[in-house]
């Protein structure tokens, strides 16, 4: 039931405030008058903090703040501890409402609480904010609603987070040093560029000697450098808006998904940590009894490389027609074997389930060992 937010007079004319959990607001008023008071205004838990929202709107600092994967990863976890414990959705959603401390989230909350309340359902209402509900997000929370496992599905989203920050931190502390030798190489060339090799240019110039080739392009990239630099940070900016615009059309993330699983190292990288968590989804899926064609279109949103995703739909196009998954599985080339074998022994004794368990158990400490090992193979 909704919590309402009320104001009333008493017999002693004092005007007091407080919150009574009620189907209606008219239940609510029945309350008040049954304890002897005279109700003022009543109104839902939460509406003061939306109206205040309302009226002022977000700062430049919070629009830029976003929603961290800190964020989520508390979200998730504490709706499911309430969720568990028999706190109403809806309520857990007001407590978080107050309770997070970004004020973008806030927003998100009230609204979806408020969708709630008109009668929409849970995932529906988070699908009106894809940039916090992923399509992974959607489909995982729309599967506990249609099964009634709500608090379940929040725990394995948490646990996805969480699992994700890990997997960041450790990878961004194996690129520290690089990255940091990469950096004082570019800082190191503008230096010479820019300061060094000027000099020794109207050194050149006095002595009226035919310069080498190498060192007349050195001179030139300097001369470049130097001149137009401006025009070098335009091509960098431009280049990045160019990226971020192609990769709204599917023909381009196509060829950069293809690039990204062939790059050494990094793609092996990535492939392990897609298959941990197709592997990780389809068994929660599995578990939770949805069917096998529906929990195949689910896991494939986990794929955000579009090039697993496409080779997983082709799967999905198999299996429709009766073939057993683990033989299409095996007829798409970037499926590993260990993929394969573990899910034709599923198949085969109708384990699927606990068969993707132990290939996404296995996977994550493969992507933990190749993540200790990335730094020194990078450097």
């Amino acid at each position: 039931m909704p919590l309402f937010s009320y104001e009333a007079i008493t017999v002693n004319g004092q005007t007091i405030t407080g919150k009574h959990e009620a189907a209606t607001a008219g239940e609510v008023e029945d309350w008040l008058v049954k304890q002897g008071q005279h109700p003022v205004s009543i109104g839902i838990a939460g509406a003061e903090e939306k109206a205040a929202l309302e009226d002022r709107p977000p700062s430049f600092f919070e629009r830029m703040q976003g929603i961290g994967i800190d964020d989520r990863i508390l979200f998730c976890r504490q709706v499911a501890t309430m969720l568990d414990a028999g706190v109403p959705i809806l309520q857990a959603l007001r407590i978080m409402a107050k309770q997070t401390g970004n004020k973008n989230l806030t927003r998100i909350l009230i609204d979806v609480a408020d969708r709630v309340e008109e009668g929409a359902s849970l995932s529906d209402s988070f699908s009106n904010y894809p940039r916090f509900a992923s399509s992974l997000f959607f489909n995982i929370v729309k599967v506990g609603e249609e099964t009634g496992t709500l608090d379940r599905s929040f725990l394995y989203l948490s646990e996805l987070y969480e699992n994700e920050k890990e997997i960041n931190e450790r990878i961004k502390a194996a690129t520290r040093y690089p990255k940091i030798v990469v950096a004082a190489m570019f800082a190191a060339v503008f230096f010479l560029m820019s300061f060094v090799v000027p000099k020794f240019m109207e050194l050149f110039k006095n002595a009226k000697v035919e310069l080498p080739l190498p060192t007349r392009i050195l001179i030139f990239v300097s001369d470049f450098a130097v001149n137009y630099f401006w025009l070098i940070l335009f091509t960098i900016a431009a280049g990045i808006i160019a990226y971020r615009f192609a990769m709204r059309y599917d023909v381009y993330r196509l060829i950069v998904d293809r690039i990204a699983l062939r790059v050494p190292i990094f793609g092996d990288l990535s492939l392990k940590i897609y298959m941990s968590r197709f592997c990780r989804v389809f068994s929660v899926l599995m578990k939770s009894g949805v069917d096998v064609i529906k929990t195949l279109e689910l896991s494939a949103t986990a794929l955000e490389n579009l090039v697993l995703f496409y080779l997983l739909d082709n799967v999905i196009g198999e299996v429709r027609e009766g073939t057993e998954m683990h033989e299409s599985m095996g007829r798409q080339k970037l499926f590993p074997d260990m993929v394969v074998q573990m899910m034709a022994i599923g198949e085969q004794s109708g384990q699927v389930d606990e068969m993707m368990d132990k290939v996404a158990d296995y996977y994550d400490k493969e992507t933990n060992y190749t993540i200790k090992n990335l730094s020194t193979m990078l450097e």
